[in-house]
């Protein structure tokens, strides 16, 4: 189990540090790591996903399960995952079909979340501190 644990942290630790770099960075910058919502304003399917982590940590199950829904079928999924990559040591193709069913309900929520909740409810808000809105405030200016 160690071994296969190591080699998987091998072979994946740059993208690892690359993504967590990018969003330290984004954050830091910007105050928010969802590149939908500093480019265009707009929420994107996975809103609410790193929130919905910390009040999970934190033992607010309840908020956790409001601000983001899918982060529980996320959750068993790793576990999944883990027990059968590690444990098990069984072959974990059928994750594929896993993540396609999850990104189907991602979009499936979202236009449900967008229709329900935008733009008044966390975290389907529009930020109006986003890129698109700066270039277009430049744009009129400029005309």
């Amino acid at each position: 189990m160690w071994e296969l644990i190591k080699k998987d942290i091998c072979d994946s630790w740059k993208a690892v540090v690359f993504v967590a770099a990018v969003l330290l960075i984004l954050v830091k910058a910007f105050g928010a790591a969802c590149i939908s919502q500093l480019m265009v304003g707009l929420p994107c399917p996975a809103c609410g996903m790193t929130r919905a982590a910390l009040l999970f940590l934190s033992g607010h199950w309840k908020e956790s399960l409001q601000m983001q829904p899918l982060f529980f079928a996320l959750l068993v999924g790793a576990v999944l995952l883990i027990i059968f990559r590690y444990v098990l040591k069984k072959d974990t193709a059928w994750m594929k079909y896993y993540a396609i069913i999850m990104l189907a309900a991602a979009i499936i929520l979202y236009v449900y979340r967008m229709v329900r909740y935008f733009p008044h409810t966390p975290p389907m808000t529009y930020r109006k501190e986003n890129l698109l809105y700066s270039l277009l405030q430049i744009c009129r200016a400029l005309w």
